[in-house]
């Protein structure tokens, strides 16, 4: 069966929580922690590039159930605008954050500048753009946030920018580093940067078939076992390691945020 985004999407959000956007396959305990180191993440690659929430004007593309309102909301923001493909998230989100302006729509359908208007500060893409699994709608999404970014703004991914060749898997495609860099060039974007987001919290996927690949694999069948008997101390645990993990290396086995800026 061929993947349709918007039934699929609505089946996922028949239940409005977290869990409905997150990773299905683990705790809803853990999937906050997931989140939250995401969003530690975020918060601290826009901070290396000078840019304080509250000042933003920012197009967030795929809102679903909100995992990032209150961290905008927090930090300030009054000026957000919220798309997503299910009816259902928009009206609860809508209900939950009434300050901010959401909207049905397809970021790879054409017309969104005209919908959403033009020169934002900041586009984020998180956990979304690996779902649009045909390569010439993510050039079609990513003309779509040139059109609508300012010369200068800024675009927010989530991927696992791989090392290797591209995976295709049902409703989500791993795209390499290399084909983001091609789609991300031809789109009028240059690359500011990579920061790992996992290393021990979820499964590694950006790994190379050798024998750290191996314990890798192995290091984590063990570690998803004590995340299912112990979710909250487990995600405590690897939260607390990710961070310290991060401070060291530049490259991840897994997620990462790239940020790029729009060409005039």
């Amino acid at each position: 069966m061929s993947y349709d985004p918007g039934p699929y999407w609505e089946k996922r959000y028949a239940q409005l929580n977290l869990h409905s956007s997150g990773h299905r396959d683990l705790p809803a305990i853990y999937n906050d922690w997931l989140y939250r180191r995401k969003r530690r993440v975020l918060r601290r690659g826009l901070a290396r590039l000078g840019l304080e929430p509250a000042g933003l004007n920012i197009l967030e593309v795929g809102s679903g159930t909100g995992a990032y309102l209150d961290f905008w909301r927090s930090g300030g923001v009054s000026a957000l605008t919220g798309l997503d493909l299910s009816a259902a998230a928009v009206e609860f989100i809508g209900g939950r954050y009434p300050e901010y302006r959401f909207m049905q729509r397809d970021v790879t359908a054409p017309g969104l500048a005209a919908d959403c208007g033009t020169g934002f500060d900041l586009v984020t893409a998180l956990d979304v753009l690996y779902h649009v699994v045909d390569d010439r709608l993510l050039a079609a999404a990513l003309g779509n946030i040139h059109a609508v970014l300012k010369p200068g703004g800024i675009l927010a991914v989530h991927d696992q920018f791989l090392h290797r060749e591209t995976e295709h898997h049902d409703y989500i495609r791993w795209r390499s580093l290399a084909d983001w860099e091609q789609a991300l060039d031809a789109a009028g974007f240059d690359i500011i940067g990579r920061t790992p987001i996992f290393f021990l919290m979820i499964q590694p996927t950006d790994i190379a078939p050798s024998p750290g690949g191996v314990f890798m694999d192995r290091l984590w069948a063990w570690t998803n076992r004590c995340i299912h008997r112990a979710p909250a101390l487990m995600a405590r645990l690897l939260f607390a390691a990710d961070g310290l993990l991060g401070m060291v290396f530049r490259e991840g086995p897994s997620m990462e945020l790239l940020l790029a800026r729009r060409r005039p």
